[in-house]
């Protein structure tokens, strides 16, 4: 019974969210529309941001991925975008939101764990220094939140130079070369 009242008061958030501003939802209005009493609510979450960061992490447990496979790596990083883009009205909500930090930093954290699965195939045979493995890891998780974050700045709307090909063209055999020039001799 927990699970459903969380997934309604879940549902009931990004409702209210394609209508109006996370500081503006209310514990009172997410309980009148689920039919569930205040005290239910905060058995489960300490406050609306709670429930918006649970949410959150749910949602990108269900669809983001946690590691990068190589044969595939291209759908696996547009997963990110795609993910954003399907849930636009939420995300832009939450980026546009005093949790727009946790949103880059959540994103940042699943980005770098897809990044190193990444790395620690193309870097097999090479003798990397782990320092600059994992400069190398950081590096491309903030070039692809910056990325993110400029899209989501412009409405979700990408500069006419920046297109899903030249992005992937961009990451294409970089991260090898770059771990390439760390290999140490």
């Amino acid at each position: 019974m927990a699970s459903s009242t969380k997934d309604a008061l879940a549902s009931a958030l990004k409702q209210m969210m394609s209508v109006k501003p996370i500081e503006k939802i209310t514990v009172k209005d997410l309980v009148e529309l689920c039919g569930v009493n205040r005290q239910t609510f905060y058995y489960h979450f300490d406050d609306v941001y709670d429930l918006l960061e649970w949410v959150f992490e749910q949602d990108a447990n269900r669809v983001l991925p946690k590691e990068v496979v190589y044969e595939h790596w291209r759908e696996d990083v547009m997963i990110f975008f795609e993910y954003l883009y399907d849930n636009s009205a939420f995300a832009m909500n939450v980026y546009n939101s005093s949790n727009r930090l946790y949103m880059l930093r959540y994103l940042k954290t699943r980005l770098q764990s897809c990044i190193t699965s990444f790395a620690v195939i193309v870097s097999e045979g090479r003798n990397v220094d782990r320092q600059d493995f994992d400069f190398v890891v950081e590096f491309y998780a903030n070039g692809i939140i910056g990325l993110i974050s400029q899209w989501m700045d412009r409405g979700m709307q990408l500069p006419k130079v920046v297109t899903r090909e030249r992005f992937l063209r961009v990451l294409d055999n970089s991260i090898e070369n770059m771990l390439e020039r760390f290999q140490l001799n």
